[in-house]
């Protein structure tokens, strides 16, 4: 255990409440704003439903931000999320987190990013994107993304802070741009899509629940920060803050981009959008832009995913050094280098895991595999604010969550409804996302029995 705890010890306290806030902007704005708003509309029958819904998503990412404010400032250990649940659930809890993340969500969620990155990047300079040239591309940006996160967090917290500026101010000047700028004469007439695609031309619950595991997908990322828990300066005031300010900051561009669209392209432009150059941004682009704004969206869509490829493969490998510090995974995974601070084994397996979901599995897949197997954990995590309040009443806050017991609740009443929507389609990813959590019960199970065995 002695070298073990010293991981840990090996971490350095290099990042701000700044550097903070860059890591929850980076790790939330991906894709999803630039895509998503199109399907929100034709799964819940009207434009004004939408946008209640990116309303929604706001305020829920917001309470759950600020439920996990309250535990990152009381129990500010790298890991975040995994330390929140083994605190209140005990080791099965926080290790079922742990090898869902290694086997799906952190693989799952940077190969998304990573291949939505490659067809940017091949429509930035014309080339056509069959699959073997954007396979071997995202294959590029992932390896990219981990030699970036292998000097440093503070030197790879610097570089995202460039491409967050660069994209945070991108999507606000297409919601400014959709708003303000003239529109061509006669208005935005977007052709139908062939083969057509099916949309709900009347409200219902089904459909807006399933439109909200869209909308959560691109709100994703408020949780990431608490993962650099051990790496933050003065963290029981640093941490709620950036966590805070970061997710208000994503709320208000979140739903500028949503108005733009809604002035540029109405409800019937919105349904008839698609994905590439027929995804709402790129169609808003070209609209109020002319011929160059293909090139704007093309180059905004590239940095983000960079951004958020670079992102998960800092915040995401640092679950576990706990872990293995713990006894719960082999002490290697979790080694932190001595000269750079860094967990490199982990960075490099999850890029290894990374490259090999984004060559066999599709962007559509990778996302849905992701919202059904991190979401159960996100209300567990916020969840064990009313668990920790009761059972460690004397445990120091220095932050403590507004309007409890409300604002946590709130969160939870809007996971549960996001699970739905996940499980209502009965994907063949949400499934095995779930598959993959039941999973990690044997794999415990098993590693303790190999441990046991090791040690005698």
């Amino acid at each position: 255990m002695g070298a073990q705890a010293n991981n840990e010890g090996a971490l350095r306290r290099e990042l701000g409440v700044a550097l903070g806030v860059v890591v929850v902007i980076n790790g939330t704005i991906g894709t999803g704003i630039f895509k998503v708003p199109a399907g929100v509309v034709r799964l819940s029958g009207s434009l004004r439903a939408a946008l209640g819904l990116w309303v929604l998503g706001g305020v829920i990412a917001l309470a759950g931000a600020l439920s996990l404010a309250e535990l990152s400032a009381a129990l500010p250990r790298t890991g975040g999320l995994y330390e929140h649940l083994r605190r209140a659930y005990g080791p099965y809890g926080s290790f079922l987190l742990a090898w869902t993340r290694l086997v799906l969500l952190l693989p799952s969620s940077v190969g998304s990013f990573a291949r939505l990155a490659s067809e940017a990047a091949l429509g930035l300079y014309g080339r056509p994107a069959s699959p073997r040239v954007a396979t071997a591309l995202s294959v590029g940006f992932i390896a990219l993304c981990a030699a970036t996160n292998l000097v440093g967090v503070r030197a790879s917290a610097r570089q995202q802070a460039a491409l967050t500026v660069a994209k945070y101010a991108g999507v606000a000047f297409l919601g400014v741009a959709g708003l303000c700028l003239a529109l061509p004469e006669g208005g935005v007439v977007v052709p139908p899509p062939a083969p057509p695609v099916p949309y709900a031309t009347e409200v219902t619950a089904l459909g807006c629940f399933g439109a909200l595991v869209s909308v959560m997908w691109a709100y994703d990322g408020w949780a990431d920060l608490s993962s650099l828990g051990g790496e933050v300066k003065d963290p029981s005031r640093a941490l709620p803050r950036a966590l805070v300010l970061g997710t208000l900051a994503i709320c208000a561009v979140y739903l500028l981009a949503n108005a733009g669209y809604a002035r540029v392209l109405g409800v019937e432009g919105l349904r008839r959008a698609t994905g590439g150059e027929r995804m709402p941004a790129a169609l808003l682009a070209s609209a109020v832009l002319g011929p160059g704004g293909r090139t704007f969206l093309t180059a905004l869509v590239l940095v983000s995913c960079v951004g958020a490829c670079m992102n998960g493969l800092m915040t995401g490998p640092r679950v576990f050094v706990p872990l293995s510090a713990d006894g719960e995974f082999p002490e290697a995974l979790g080694r932190v280098s001595p000269r750079t601070g860094v967990p490199t084994t982990a960075v490099l397996v999850s890029a290894l895991l990374g490259i090999g979901y984004v060559t066999f599995r599709s962007f559509e897949e990778l996302t849905d595999a992701f919202v059904a197997g991190m979401f159960p954990f996100y209300m567990l995590g916020v969840a064990a604010v009313y668990v920790l309040r009761r059972r460690e009443p004397s445990l120091p806050r220095p932050f403590r969550v507004p309007g409890y017991p409300w604002v946590p609740a709130v969160f939870l009443v809007g996971a549960s409804a996001l699970l739905v929507g996940a499980f209502s389609a009965a994907t063949a990813s949400a499934w095995l996302a779930l598959a993959v959590v039941a999973l990690g019960v044997p794999a415990r199970v098993l590693w303790q029995r190999v441990r046991a065995r090791s040690a005698s």
